[in-house]
C-alpha cells in the first residue's frame, strides 16, 4: 500500500491507544501518540509533564490570564518556561503532525489529526469508543481511582474533548458520519479492531 495514514479519534478508557499499538504492529508503521507531545515540549524547551494536562482541553478565561500574563503575548527566549496558549498548543502539534505525515505512513492519536491531516490523499480515520460500565473499570485500572472518581473522570474528559473540537476542528466529535469506521471496543474487542481497519482500508484505498 502507498503512502497513507490513519487517524484514531477516541473517549478515555475505551483502548484508543491500545489499537493504535497492535495496528503499528500489524501494519509495521510509527504509532504516534507522546512523540507529538515531546516535540512540542522540546521545541519550548519545557517538560511533557507540565504539559501533558493541557492536551485536548481549553483553559479558562483566568487560567488564560495567568499563562498570557496581561499582554497576552507569550515568546520562546533563554529558555524561558511557560506554558503555550490553547491556539499555540494546537498550531505546534498540527506543525509536527504535519511533518511526521509527509515523511511516510503513521498512525495518529487524537490531537485533532483528523482534521489537520483533511487534504492527505490517503486518510482511514476511525472513531474507537465502549460500553461505559467498561469504560469505568478501564480507568479504575490505569489510574488507581475509586469508580465515582472514574465516572467524574470520564465525563469530564469527554465535555473537554467535545469542546476542543468545537473550537479548533470544527468538526463534530461524536458525529459519526465524521469517520470512516467506528468501533465498540466492547463489542469487538481489540484484536477485531484491527482487522476490522485493514479491511476497510484495504477496501476504501482500492477504490480510489
Amino acid at each position: 500500500m502507498d503512502h497513507y495514514v490513519i487517524t484514531i479519534s477516541h473517549m478515555i478508557g475505551c483502548g484508543g491507544a491500545e489499537v493504535g499499538e497492535k495496528l503499528s504492529k500489524a501494519l509495521s508503521i510509527p504509532f504516534v501518540d507522546r512523540e507529538i507531545l515531546k516535540k512540542v515540549a522540546d521545541y519550548l524547551n519545557i517538560s511533557e509533564s507540565d504539559l501533558k494536562e493541557r492536551e485536548e482541553k481549553l483553559v479558562s478565561f483566568w487560567e488564560q490570564f495567568f499563562i498570557s500574563g496581561p499582554m497576552g503575548t507569550l515568546t520562546v527566549t533563554g529558555g524561558e518556561k511557560y506554558l503555550p496558549s490553547d491556539r499555540e498548543l494546537f498550531d505546534l502539534e498540527s506543525k509536527f503532525i504535519k511533518e511526521i505525515a509527509q515523511k511516510g505512513s503513521a498512525i495518529f492519536l487524537g490531537r485533532g489529526a483528523i482534521y489537520i491531516l483533511r487534504d492527505f490523499p490517503k486518510k482511514f480515520s476511525i472513531f474507537v469508543y465502549a460500553d461505559m460500565e467498561d469504560r469505568i473499570k478501564r480507568v479504575c485500572q490505569l489510574y488507581s481511582i475509586s469508580r465515582k472518581e472514574a465516572i467524574d473522570m470520564i465525563n469530564q474528559n469527554d465535555r473537554d474533548r467535545e469542546s476542543y473540537m468545537k473550537t479548533f476542528v470544527k468538526i463534530p466529535w461524536l458525529d459519526l458520519r465524521t469517520y470512516d469506521l467506528c468501533i465498540n471496543t466492547s463489542s469487538v474487542g481489540f484484536d477485531n479492531a484491527v482487522k476490522y481497519v485493514i479491511d476497510g482500508m484495504n477496501h476504501k484505498f482500492k477504490e480510489k
